[in-house]
């Protein structure tokens, strides 16, 4: 796992303990702060769950985590009289908050290449089909001796070269499995790191194992 999940991890540990410090060291508002303690612990869990699994949703959910924390927290500074618990809590914060947007534009970014990509691909796929059909004739003519004529003659047109296939599959330089193209992992991999695979018998003789994905 990346180093930039365990940071998220250690942040959230902060801010859980901080504001449940905070809380027993104020009488006011003390069983709503409470609840929103528990709140945010389950909140917490639950995207650390979606960061080791990697899902898209992650990041989102941990941005809307600091902003509602920076929102508690700040409400109950006016009641806190430990400033430096404070400071540590909002420096953890924002973070927090400042990382999440960055791993979120990440993630757009690799969309959007990989994408741009994959009508990459098709655009050439396209353009040598259109050079196959205008280098093989439709019409054959022969010339049939001793007869002063040309006869033409129409044949069937030949089949086509085998055109090149479209990868079914794909893997990490770094990886030990591979993916088809629609599997959320392959949609993670660098584009720098890609390796596409034809077949599987073709994945197998590169040393790479099935993901679950393939069928």
């Amino acid at each position: 796992m990346d180093k930039k999940y365990f940071i998220v991890i250690i942040l959230f540990f902060i801010s859980i303990i901080g504001l449940a410090s905070t809380i027993f060291n104020i009488k006011d508002f003390f069983v709503p702060e409470l609840l929103v303690l528990l709140l945010f612990l389950i909140s917490a869990v639950i995207i650390t769950y979606n960061l080791y699994n990697q899902r898209r949703t992650a990041w989102i959910m941990s941005l809307f985590f600091f902003a509602a924390y920076l929102i508690n927290i700040t409400f109950l500074y006016f009641y806190s009289q430990n400033q430096a618990l404070f400071v540590l809590l909002i420096l953890t914060t924002i973070i927090g908050f400042i990382l999440s947007i960055e791993n979120i534009k990440g993630k757009i970014r690799t969309r959007s290449e990989y994408e741009k990509e994959i009508i990459h691909e098709a655009k050439e796929l396209v353009k040598a089909e259109k050079h196959l059909e205008e280098e093989i004739p439709d019409i054959i003519v022969e010339e049939v001796k001793p007869s002063k004529y040309l006869v033409e003659t129409r044949v069937k047109k030949p089949k086509k070269k085998e055109i090149t296939k479209k990868p079914l599959y794909v893997a990490s330089r770094k990886g030990v499995n591979y993916h088809e193209l629609k599997c959320r992992w392959a949609r993670k991999i660098l584009p720098k790191r890609k390796i596409w695979l034809k077949s599987k018998e073709e994945a197998e003789e590169e040393g790479f194992k099935p993901c679950k994905c393939v069928k």
